[in-house]
């Protein structure tokens, strides 16, 4: 089951590499498919299959030779390894593969805040669409549980919010805040505490070193994405585990 699941989100990942530069912009998804974004050259049959046309020309567009983006390397092969992870942590294959997808998701949005500085709503919107349409699905976890995780996600996203003020516009944004409440509506409750917290946690330890260092200023942009996906990875995997560890011991 893992290697089957690892070949799906191989594909899920190079699909959503070769969509990626249209998951932030007005360009409609629907058009021809390209691989290089410098000339935007159509794509060539090499590079239909994950990783095969990257590693076959060194990284390099065949047509005007610009250093290609490492996300091909990194969605396909992320994908790969997180659905192969889904698949040991859930007993249930049709779970497993939906855990795989939102952890796919997860590194997306990690990627997209990291190059653009963007939680796109072409990829959260239609997240927590999926995450509320497949509620049910989830073996462990009730539907009340899931629509619980999103009250608790946006009444923990609006106090983070409001707490952020004083640091700048920058500091939180309202990308954070759907993030935060996709989170919710993915892990449920009480595992979103566990995800909220965990991912809040790792990023003002990143925020704090950065600024005692002088590498940031106090109201200098630094990503949460990353660290809310994060956050929401271990939630997704382990969050329940976590969360009665915590209180039975």
């Amino acid at each position: 089951m893992p290697v089957l699941a690892a070949f799906i989100g191989l594909l899920l990942g190079h699909a959503l590499d070769l969509a990626f530069d249209r998951l932030y912009t007005g360009e409609a998804l629907a058009g021809p498919l390209y691989r290089c974004p410098a000339c935007r050259a159509g794509l060539r049959p090499a590079f239909a299959a994950p990783l095969l046309g990257f590693l076959g020309s060194a990284g390099r567009c065949p047509d005007c030779r610009a250093p290609l983006p490492r996300r091909a390397l990194v969605l396909p092969a992320g994908g790969a390894a997180l659905f192969a992870a889904s698949a040991l942590v859930f007993d249930q294959f049709g779970a497993a593969l939906l855990a795989g997808t939102f952890a796919t998701v997860f590194l997306v949005l990690t990627l997209t805040d990291l190059e653009r500085r963007l939680i796109p709503n072409r990829v959260v919107y239609p997240s927590l669409a999926l995450a509320a349409a497949l509620s049910w699905a989830w073996p462990d976890t009730s539907v009340v549980e899931v629509f619980a995780g999103g009250l608790v996600a946006a009444a923990l996203a609006a106090g983070i919010l409001l707490l952020s003020f004083p640091f700048g516009s920058d500091a939180f944004g309202m990308g954070d805040v759907k993030m935060i409440l996709l989170i919710g509506l993915i892990v449920g409750w009480p595992a979103v505490i566990v995800g909220v917290f965990t991912g809040t946690l790792a990023a003002g330890a990143a925020a704090a070193f950065l600024i005692l260092s002088r590498l940031r200023g106090r109201k200098d942009y630094m990503p949460h994405g990353p660290f809310l996906a994060l956050g929401g990875l271990i939630a997704l995997f382990w969050g329940q585990d976590i969360w009665d560890w915590y209180f039975d011991r």
